[in-house]
């Protein structure tokens, strides 16, 4: 019985190593809402990968885990409210290790959008 329970605790271990080791290594958008306003989405486009947190509530964070990129390029970001775009802009997607990349997006009470590494 004692080898059994030892046996179920050993892979219970190494399931919940793993599952946090790719949580922390996989690159991940953020985006933080810090406004009382809710939005109807997010759409984050990278080189070979488009990212959408929909919807954005007042005060919340959302992460979303995406695939590596293999390379740098432009990306975009899209913050729609009543089915129209209100910000938009564009940043580089700079070629590195991407081995637990965040890639930060907040709006700001007063509704304005940082982006950050």
């Amino acid at each position: 019985m004692k080898i059994k329970y030892k046996v179920t605790l050993s892979i219970l271990t190494l399931l919940l190593t793993i599952a946090f080791g790719y949580y922390f290594a996989s690159p991940k958008a953020i985006i933080e809402n810090l406004s009382s306003n809710k939005y109807d989405e997010f759409i984050i486009s990278l080189p070979t990968s488009r990212i959408s947190f929909s919807p954005i509530n007042a005060h919340s964070s959302n992460t979303i885990l995406y695939s590596r990129q293999g390379g740098p390029g432009i990306g975009t970001y899209s913050l729609v409210a009543n089915n129209s775009e209100i910000i938009g802009s564009d940043f580089s997607y700079a070629e590195g290790n991407e081995f637990g990349r965040v890639l930060r997006f907040t709006i700001k009470s007063d509704g304005q959008l940082s982006v950050g590494e």
